[in-house]
């Protein structure tokens, strides 16, 4: 998946692809939150640290720069780098 340039650029680009809406995050360090699902597909571009995403399938480590998706309903559990991140977070419901 591509890397998006600027918030304005993601949305744009999340808004043409059925999104509803784009929000910013931001986690503090090393938060960590236990498995949960989400009623909304989820595209997330991080803009600054790290998000561990932990999924059935395995552990992945996700940075700045970085984008992936996540279907609804997918359980999972996410870990916060000791720098703690920020990301763009585009839901689909």
């Amino acid at each position: 998946m591509n890397s998006y340039a600027n918030l304005t650029e993601f949305t744009a680009q999340a808004m043409d692809d059925g999104f509803d809406e784009v929000v910013q995050k931001e986690w503090t360090p090393d938060l960590v939150l236990e498995k949960h699902t989400h009623p909304y597909d989820v595209r997330v571009q991080v803009t600054a640290g790290q998000v561990h995403l932990s999924l059935e399938s395995g552990r992945q480590i996700f940075e700045a720069g970085q984008v992936f998706y996540l279907a609804r309903g997918i359980e999972h559990a996410e870990q916060y780098g000791p720098e703690g991140a920020t990301f763009w977070v585009a839901r689909k419901s």
